[in-house]
């Protein structure tokens, strides 16, 4: 079975890695860079944006943009309903990154707060999703990296 990603041509990926180092680039710019028509490049970033291969999104940095306190939260859950335990705590506000894993722990998330009493709260009602066994939280002090150009 093929995966999206066998599906993605040449001209689809060109296109992927333009938009991933400046995602606010004009198509008229990509398609004269790659050699294609600026209808063409319009088309295929569309198709990709339908398909969900491609979102074009702005970045922030939550801590540069006054959210004072932004951290990741591990979970070891009951596996049999991992997926649920990911469903309630994607549908979380503050929550904006969720990931089932492999090793240590079972689920990982990130979410944003407005402070310390506010980030209690809410690995408190984290803490009391059913089939959730334990946390651990990692405030982040400073983000070094936020990277999103994944390989195409």
């Amino acid at each position: 079975m093929n995966s999206k990603h066998d599906e993605l041509d040449e001209p689809d990926k060109a296109i992927i890695r333009c938009l991933q180092i400046d995602g606010r680039r004009a198509y008229a710019d990509i398609a004269s860079e790659l050699g294609l028509s600026p209808s063409t490049v319009q088309q295929r970033a569309n198709r990709l944006m339908d398909r969900n291969l491609l979102k074009v999104r702005a970045v922030t940095d939550p801590i540069k943009m006054g959210v004072p306190v932004v951290a990741a939260i591990a979970l070891e859950v009951d596996g049999s309903i991992i997926r649920e335990i990911a469903d309630q705590i994607a549908a979380f506000p503050e929550v904006g990154y969720v990931v089932i894993c492999a090793g240590s722990y079972d689920i990982q998330l990130e979410l944003a707060c407005r402070d310390n009493d506010h980030l209690l709260d809410v690995i408190s009602a984290i803490s009391k999703i059913n089939g959730v066994r334990s946390t651990q939280t990692f405030i982040y002090l400073k983000i070094i990296k936020n990277f999103y150009q994944w390989g195409v």
